[in-house]
């Protein structure tokens, strides 16, 4: 379906109708796909394996650019000339709720996934996230920059999630 919708910009197109519509056919095809996989030989599983590695890590960066785009545009409404008084308490408490949340996720992690020294990998992982944190607060706070900071504590939460994703 991917393929097949790839490049599609105007909802009036075939394409398009096919992505929003023929719901009958999707009904249908969805057990069959899900059946299917049980019924094939092992080394295609394997060679799907394979692929679907490539295929995390091209979702993972489409998911990364969204969510900086999102947020980039949540800091620039919030910074606009129109909203910065009204919006300014709002804008320090979302962003001190991020670093709490961030530094509070950070600490649980060393506590549950890094419990003594044997564990590098999962202390190296929290500790590269620490770090980032601290980057991107140290550059968006650098007066050329000037981001504020909504844009690293936001940024914050997400690596943290992606971290305890991976070590968990």
């Amino acid at each position: 379906m991917f393929l097949s919708t790839l490049g599609t910009s105007k909802t009036h197109s075939s394409r398009d109708k096919w992505h929003s519509g023929w719901w009958s056919a999707k009904l249908i095809m969805w057990p069959a796909l899900t059946i299917i996989p049980f019924l094939l030989p092992s080394t295609i599983i394997r060679l799907y394996g394979e692929i679907a590695h490539f295929g995390a890590g091209v979702f993972l960066l489409i998911q990364l650019i969204s969510v900086i785009s999102f947020i980039t545009w949540l800091n620039e409404c919030y910074q606009s000339k129109k909203d910065a008084e009204r919006c300014h308490v709002h804008v320090m408490l979302l962003a001190t709720t991020s670093y709490t949340v961030c530094i509070v996720g950070l600490i649980l992690m060393y506590i549950w996934y890094a419990p003594d020294s044997s564990c590098l990998l999962n202390i190296f992982f929290i500790t590269w996230t620490l770090f980032l944190l601290q980057l991107m607060t140290s550059i968006a706070l650098h007066p050329k920059v000037n981001a504020g900071y909504l844009t690293p504590a936001l940024m914050g939460l997400y690596i943290v999630f992606i971290c305890w994703c991976a070590i968990r």
